[in-house]
């Protein structure tokens, strides 16, 4: 455990880094003007790579993440039928981030905070469905976490679905729908 925090800490000045994110995604979807139609939230998952570029001497960091988001929300109808509209997606999150590093750490331990645009892209195929859903759909994600040893962090956040994200709805032309989510994850880093 020693030789791990010593190896941490001396790369800790590493500026470009990647690594793997794992996580829980928990559907928050809002659906307005859908008289008789309701949207029922579940949790899902999420995982991928993700790429780091941290500032060395500055708590400045920008990260990129391709990621496979299972987006768990589906539409209940009036007759109580429940069904998907697009629930695989894979999600490109930009985010910048800032690091405290607190000094009575040594370095070790800095809480974050973050903010940035994502933009979920639906793999389903949902043309012959009640609901269609936009291929692209653009949000803004804020959250907090913390860099244990400038090699993992444990990030939790929100996301905020930006614009309409329905393409068509049968018997609904004025719906809307907000894709935003809640999600905790927890990401490796390496240096290249």
């Amino acid at each position: 455990m020693a030789c791990v925090i010593i190896a941490a800490v001396s790369s800790a000045e590493a500026q470009f880094r990647y690594g793997f994110r794992l996580g829980a995604s928990f559907a928050d979807a809002k659906m307005k003007n859908a008289p008789g139609y309701a949207i029922v939230n579940k949790s899902g998952f999420e995982g991928g790579i993700d790429f780091e570029y941290q500032h060395p001497s500055s708590g400045f960091a920008a990260d990129i993440a391709i990621l496979y988001d299972r987006y768990n929300a589906q539409l209940k109808g009036a007759d109580g039928n429940v069904g998907s509209f697009g629930r695989n997606h894979i999600e490109i999150p930009l985010h910048v981030k800032y690091k405290f590093w607190l000094s009575s750490f040594h370095d070790l331990f800095a809480p974050l905070v973050y903010t940035g645009p994502s933009f979920l892209m639906r793999l389903d195929d949902n043309h012959n469905r009640a609901l269609s859903t936009n291929d692209i759909q653009p949000g803004w994600d804020i959250g907090i976490g913390v860099d244990i040893i400038n090699f993992i962090q444990i990030t939790g956040g929100y996301r905020f679905g930006l614009g309409n994200s329905v393409k068509s709805f049968t018997g609904c032309p004025d719906a809307t729908l907000r894709t935003n989510a809640w999600n905790v994850a927890a990401t490796i880093l390496f240096d290249f």
